[in-house]
C-alpha cells in the first residue's frame, strides 16, 4: 500500500499521486492502524498547507486581539478629560528630568464619562468573553474550526465597524456592543485549538500553534501606536477611524480565511497526497461518539492545565491593563515613550515563544524527555522567570532602564507557556481539544476582569511605588502557585477516553 502503487480492491478509493499512478486515499485514517504511523514530515511541492492554514490563523489572531485593545488606546482620545487628584508623592522623576507631568495636553474628547463608566466600558468586553468559550469549542469539533473561528473573528469585525455609531447613541448601547464582541471573540482559541488536533503532527505542536498565536502579540504592537496615530488623525473624524480600519481589515481576512483554511486535511483540494498521507498516518482520527462529559469532568490533568491557565492570564491581564498606567504614573513616561516601553515586551514574549516552542519539539523528538516533562520544564523555566522579574521590578524602584528591563523579561518569559501548559489540551486529548481549551480559558478570562479591580483596589487613591511592588510581588506569587499545582498534577499521556475504541 505504497504510495504510486495501483490498488486493485474495487472497495478502496484512490487519487493520483505525482508520478500519474494511483495510490489509496486515507480520509480519516480509517484503514490506517496505529503501527503505520510515521515521524518524519515529507518536505516537497513548495509550503505545506498546514503552514499555509496557520499563517492564516496568525492572521486572524492580529485580527483577534487588534479588535480587543482598540478601545483600550482609542478611549483616551473619546473622553474629556478627568483632574487627577492625589497624584503621588512617591512617583519616579520623568526620564527627561524635568518637573513636567507625563500626561501630554491632547484634545478633549465628545464624551464625559467617569472613570467609573470607564471601567465598566473596558470590562464589558471580558464579561462576553467568559460565556461562549466551551460552547464554541462544542461546535468547532462538531460543524469544523473553520467557520467557528473565521466566524468568530467576522462578526467581531462588522460589531467593531457599529462601535462608533453605538458610542454617539448611547453608553449603554457600546456596553452591549462590546459585550457581544467578547462573546463572538471567545469561540476563536477553542476552535484554533481544535484545529490543531486535526492539522498539526504530535511532533509539531510545541512549534506551530505556540507561533500561530504570536499574532496576539503582535496586534497589540501593531494595534497601539497605529490606534493612538488614527486618534491624533483627521481620517473619518479621529477616534471613529480607529474601529472603521480594524473592523474592516478583519472582514477582508475572512475572505482570505475561507479560500486558504480548511477543516482538516481531508477537506483540502489542494494539499499534496505526501502531506495527506503523513497527516492522516499522524493525527488520530476524529472520534464519532458525543462529548465524554464524565471522564472531562473527572480529568485531573484537565484541572492542572486549568490552575496554570488561571494563573498565568492573572499576571497576563495585569501587565496588559496595568503597565500603561505604571509607565505614566510611577515611571512617568510621556505618551510617546508610554507606546514604545508598552511595545517592546510584546515583542521579546513573541521571540521566547517561538525560540521555547522549537526547544520543546526538539527534545520531543530526540526523545530526551517525555511530554510530561518538557511540557513541565516548560512551565517552569516561564513562571519561574516571570515571578523572579516581576519581585526584581519592585525592587529597582526609580531606575527606568532596569524596570523596563525586568518588566520585558517577565512579559516575555510567558512565552514559555505556549509550549508548555497552554498546549497541553492537545496531548491528553487531541479530538476534544476545542472542548477542552473552551473551559479552560473561560475559567482564564476571569482575571480579564478581576486583575484590574485587584489594581485599582490597591491604587485607589495611593499611586505610589509600595504599592505597586505589592501588585507586582501578589502576582508572582499567583504565578508561581500555578506552576507548582500544574507540575504535581499534570500527566502528558493521551487519556484513554480521547480513542474510538473506548467506552465512554
Amino acid at each position: 500500500m505504497r504510495a504510486g502503487k495501483r490498488m486493485e480492491s474495487s472497495e478502496h478509493r484512490g487519487l493520483l499521486s505525482d508520478d500519474g499512478m494511483q495510490a489509496p486515499l486515507l480520509d480519516n485514517e480509517e484503514n490506517v492502524g496505529d503501527s503505520y504511523r510515521i515521524e518524519t514530515s515529507p518536505h516537497k511541492h513548495g509550503t505545506p498547507a498546514r503552514y499555509v492554514v496557520a499563517i492564516w490563523a496568525f492572521l486572524g489572531f492580529l485580527c483577534l486581539y487588534s479588535l480587543r485593545v482598540n478601545l483600550s488606546v482609542a478611549i483616551v482620545a473619546m473622553t474629556k478629560i478627568h483632574n487627577i487628584k492625589n497624584e503621588s508623592a512617591q512617583a519616579c522623576p520623568p526620564i527627561d528630568g524635568s518637573n513636567s507631568s507625563s500626561i501630554d495636553p491632547v484634545t478633549p474628547g465628545e464624551f464625559d464619562w467617569s472613570p467609573t463608566t470607564q471601567g465598566f466600558i473596558l470590562g464589558s468586553f471580558f464579561y462576553g468573553y467568559v460565556l461562549t468559550q466551551v460552547i464554541g469549542g462544542i461546535l468547532a469539533e462538531r460543524f469544523g474550526a473553520k467557520w467557528i473561528f473565521g466566524g468568530s473573528i467576522l462578526i467581531a469585525g462588522i460589531l467593531t465597524l457599529l462601535t462608533p455609531l453605538a458610542a454617539r447613541t448611547n453608553v449603554g448601547l457600546l456596553i452591549a456592543i462590546r459585550l457581544l464582541i467578547g462573546a463572538f471573540e471567545a469561540p476563536a482559541f477553542p476552535s484554533a485549538t481544535a484545529l490543531w488536533g486535526r492539522w498539526i503532527p504530535p511532533l509539531e505542536r510545541s512549534i506551530i500553534p505556540p507561533i500561530a498565536s504570536t499574532g496576539k502579540e503582535i496586534g497589540i504592537v501593531i494595534t497601539t501606536p497605529l490606534v493612538s496615530l488614527l486618534c491624533g488623525s483627521k481620517f473619518f473624524g479621529g477616534w471613529p477611524s480607529a474601529f472603521y480600519v480594524f473592523g474592516l481589515l478583519s472582514c477582508l481576512w475572512f475572505i482570505g480565511w475561507i479560500y486558504f483554511a480548511y477543516n482538516s486535511p481531508s477537506e483540502h483540494p489542494r494539499i499534496t497526497y505526501e502531506e495527506k498521507l503523513y497527516l492522516l498516518r499522524c493525527i488520530p482520527k476524529p472520534k464519532k461518539s458525543s462529548t465524554p462529559w464524565r471522564h472531562i469532568i473527572t480529568c485531573v490533568p484537565l484541572y492542572a492545565i486549568a490552575v496554570q491557565h488561571i494563573c498565568t492570564n492573572f499576571v497576563f491581564y495585569i501587565l496588559l491593563t496595568s503597565l500603561p498606567t505604571y509607565f505614566s504614573t510611577i515611571l512617568r513616561f510621556n505618551l510617546q515613550q508610554n507606546g514604545i516601553m508598552f511595545a517592546i515586551p510584546y515583542l521579546f514574549q513573541l521571540i521566547f515563544t517561538i525560540i521555547s516552542g522549537q526547544i520543546a519539539d526538539r527534545i520531543r523528538a530526540k526523545q530526551i524527555l517525555s511530554t510530561t516533562a518538557t511540557r513541565r520544564w516548560q512551565t517552569i523555566i516561564g513562571a519561574c522567570g516571570t515571578s523572579l522579574f516581576l519581585v526584581l521590578v519592585g525592587f529597582v524602584e526609580c531606575n527606568h532602564v532596569l524596570a523596563v528591563i525586568f518588566i520585558t523579561l517577565s512579559v516575555a518569559f510567558i512565552g514559555f507557556q505556549g509550549s508548555g501548559s497552554l498546549i497541553s489540551h492537545l496531548d491528553i486529548a487531541s479530538n476534544y481539544a476545542g472542548t477542552l481549551m473552551g473551559i479552560t480559558n473561560m475559567l482564564a478570562a476571569i482575571p480579564g476582569f478581576v486583575g484590574p479591580i485587584f489594581v485599582g483596589w490597591i491604587t485607589n487613591q495611593n499611586q505610589t511605588l509600595s504599592a505597586w511592588k505589592l501588585i507586582f510581588n501578589t502576582s508572582s506569587g499567583i504565578c508561581l502557585f500555578g506552576c507548582i499545582v500544574y507540575c504535581i498534577f499534570f500527566d502528558g499521556e493521551e487519556q484513554s477516553w480521547n480513542r474510538d475504541d473506548v467506552e465512554q
